[in-house]
């Protein structure tokens, strides 16, 4: 599957670990047409906030993510 499909099925987050560009892509709030209203990127020495079922968890480092 690719981005279009997952935003076409609503699936809320959706996560890039983008090794060319050494980053992690995290894009949000989907819409039925195939795309995600929001995108958001995060490099080495920041942290990726974490929500599932509307309970925030602890932040991940992308550092812990990327080689």
């Amino acid at each position: 599957m690719n981005l279009a499909a997952y935003a076409k099925d609503g699936i809320p987050v959706y996560w890039i670990v983008n090794l060319i560009d050494r980053q992690v892509e995290v894009y949000t709030r989907p819409l039925k047409a195939g795309r995600y209203r929001s995108r958001r990127d995060y490099r080495p020495g920041q942290h990726i906030p974490v929500v599932i079922d509307g309970q925030r968890l602890p932040p991940i480092a992308v550092d812990d993510i990327l080689p």
